[in-house]
């Protein structure tokens, strides 16, 4: 499958999740392995952007938050310390963190 198919695959299951928060966690699940260490940088940029979308959103409820974020943590930690990392992702991976960080302190 192209990248372009790809991406707009994963914009069907964005739309989805937007329609209906209790989707969370089936797509991020998904998504976590199309988006991960040997994924293009278009995926990795489009999946940057949906994680730091997924833990601003205010329709996905703090506990729901909360249980994702320790999921997600491998994923951004790769993208972060990829020295060659597209700037977008960086972004995207520092936003998600800003908003996690609350989250994942609580298990520690």
């Amino acid at each position: 499958m192209s990248v372009e198919d790809q991406i707009k695959q994963l914009g069907e299951a964005r739309k989805l999740v937007l329609g209906d928060a209790k989707l969370y966690p089936q797509i991020l699940a998904g998504v976590i392995p199309i988006i991960g260490k040997d994924a293009r940088v278009e995926l990795r940029r489009w999946g940057a952007d949906f994680l730091a979308e997924t833990f601003a959103s205010p329709s996905l409820p703090a506990s729901q938050k909360e249980t994702l974020s320790l999921g997600v943590l491998s994923v951004l930690r790769f993208m972060i310390e990829n020295v060659k990392e597209d700037p977008g992702v960086v972004k995207s991976v520092v936003q998600t963190a800003a908003s996690i960080y609350p989250l994942v302190l609580k298990w520690m």
